[in-house]
């Protein structure tokens, strides 16, 4: 998978990632005319390359509704009999099971097609309650690894989502959704960076705010990269190292975004994981955020 830089981007190739140097040339297509519209609103060439350094892979849904399949919507729930439902579970023992959102078949997504250490094959699912809610949701992954025996389970998820009127109505409209197909892409920061790093990038806010217009109409799914800033929500991933156990112990630079999904009106749901417990398969480590501005 890829082909040699060629384009504008060439001139920055140099410092661009070896995982991004490798994507396909429709997908680094975007870092060209990035660069091309940026140097025309006078940012120094110099400032714009070394902006390629920050450059990840990632998956995409693509307007064209190509790509490779990598998953299917909603249920039905197929897990392992001994694992557990994702739940929110309260002091008092009640437990509110989590909607299952998306099952992506991980020997579908190409070695190096995201830079995230997933795991080669299995399945993993995806679970969301749609509420707005300042807390975060814990918990919302879990891994099939290939081979593993699962049974349906009967999941009745019990909450008032954003933007549908009941759990069912969200599970039908999932269901009646296409396979999810996704195509290799790039990914520009879009949030706020860590300190020592804006400080090193004085044009920051201007390529950024370049790279969101260039990519305000890039898909409803994405896997990897860096998060949207919709809204100015700011860095989901960044968010999660100040939430509770999940984020207990970690620092803000240990998160990255797992998937992201514009599938609530106005809106956008998170899944984040620290990257140490993604390499170790800790999905239970998973947070899942949603935002909306109704």
């Amino acid at each position: 998978m890829g082909e040699e830089v060629d384009g504008p981007a060439a001139a920055g190739a140099q410092v661009l990632p070896a995982a991004v140097r490798g994507l396909p040339h429709a997908a680094l297509g975007w870092l060209d005319r990035f660069r091309e519209q940026a140097l025309d609103e006078g940012v120094p060439e110099d400032d714009v390359d070394r902006w390629f350094a920050l450059a990840r892979p990632a998956m995409r849904s693509a307007p064209d509704g190509g790509g490779t399949v990598v998953g299917r919507l909603g249920s039905p729930v197929l897990l392992p009999p001994d694992a557990p439902t994702p739940a929110t579970v309260y002091g008092s023992g009640l437990r509110t099971e989590h909607q299952l959102v998306v099952t992506l078949d991980l020997a579908a997504i190409a070695p190096g097609a995201t830079d995230l250490p997933l795991p080669r094959d299995g399945h993993l699912l995806l679970f969301a309650n749609l509420e707005l809610e300042d807390d975060l949701l814990e918990g919302g992954a879990v891994h099939v690894p290939a081979g593993a025996p699962v049974e349906e389970r009967d999941v009745e998820p019990d909450y008032e989502p954003y933007g549908y009127d009941s759990p069912q109505a969200v599970d039908e409209e999932l269901r009646r959704s296409p396979d999810l197909r996704l195509v290799p892409s790039v990914s520009l920061p879009a949030c706020s960076l860590d300190p020592e790093i804006e400080a090193a990038h004085p044009f920051a806010e201007t390529l950024q705010e370049i790279w969101a217009e260039l990519t305000e109409d890039s898909g409803e799914w994405q896997l990897g990269g860096h998060a949207d800033n919709f809204d100015d929500y700011g860095d989901p991933a960044r968010r999660s190292a100040s939430h509770g156990p999940s984020g207990a112990g970690t620092r803000p630079e240990d998160w990255v975004l797992l998937a992201q999904w514009y599938g609530v009106p106005m809106g956008v749901v998170y899944w984040t994981i620290p990257r140490q417990d993604l390499e170790s398969c800790r999905f239970d480590r998973v947070l899942v955020q949603l935002y909306a501005n109704p």
